[in-house]
């Protein structure tokens, strides 16, 4: 996906996270869309979790509660594209998924990266704010 294809997906979405992430696009951030799609229900469960997890820990966050009430209106898609924004010296690290096709933006999130807000690891380990792995890995 090209740079401006995303600030234009991202254009047409009312709301902070989505002129946030926009900016950081424009202001010549890292972005990267994984090329593998991934299960609805797999998102679903694993985002609820991730934000009741900065919710309980005072992670500064834009659209996450949205982000995922958005996902659960994409259940009917059964699988969405995974990408992210970010990069050193982002004060925000953006999360955005896409239909299959990658042809629409279901959601945006962003959690703070200022060095208040804390990092998440799965049990395993796995899984770190700020570097998302592929859903395939």
């Amino acid at each position: 996906m090209e740079r401006d294809t995303l600030i234009v997906l991202l254009g047409a979405e009312d709301g902070d996270v989505y002129e946030s992430c926009r900016d950081a696009l424009r202001a010549g951030y890292d972005f990267k869309v994984f090329d593998r799609a991934a299960p609805v229900e797999a998102l679903l469960s694993t985002y609820r979790r991730r934000e009741r997890h900065t919710r309980r820990r005072g992670i500064r966050t834009l659209g996450f509660a949205q982000a995922v009430d958005r996902l659960v209106s994409a259940e009917e898609l059964g699988e969405l594209l995974l990408g992210q924004v970010g990069g050193t010296g982002s004060p925000w690290f953006y999360q955005f998924f896409l239909g299959p096709d990658a042809s629409r933006l279901v959601a945006c999130l962003a959690v703070g990266q200022d060095g208040t807000a804390l990092h998440a690891r799965s049990h395993r380990g796995a899984v770190r704010w700020g570097c998302a792995r592929p859903p395939s890995e």
